[in-house]
């Protein structure tokens, strides 16, 4: 499987979006399914985007999408990752933390 492209596109789709409502501030994750870890953890490395071993408040190894300070953009653009991730048959989820 190609990983780096799968995950340029989910930048790419992540860059386009309209805020979702904002239900609070949080760090939003997008926390991809046991056998597909490593895979993006290599892509994400590769691309300079930020992989987390152990998120904030979740535990889980993961993509980290951003801060939402109550906008919706950060859950949107986490929305949109997983959405472009699944497209490229990676299982993933996305998840979020309140401060």
């Amino acid at each position: 499987m190609d990983y780096v492209s799968a995950l340029k596109s989910a930048i790419s789709a992540a860059s386009t979006v309209s805020p979702e409502r904002g239900s609070g501030c949080g760090r939003i994750y997008v926390i991809p399914s046991s056998e597909h870890k490593r895979g993006l953890k290599a892509a994400a490395k590769k691309l300079g985007v930020i992989w987390t071993d152990k998120t904030y408040g979740i535990g889980a190894s993961s993509l980290y999408v951003g801060y939402d300070n109550c906008t919706g953009k950060e859950l949107a653009k986490g929305t949109a990752m997983v959405a472009a991730l699944k497209a490229h048959g990676i299982d993933c989820y996305r998840d979020e933390v309140a401060d």
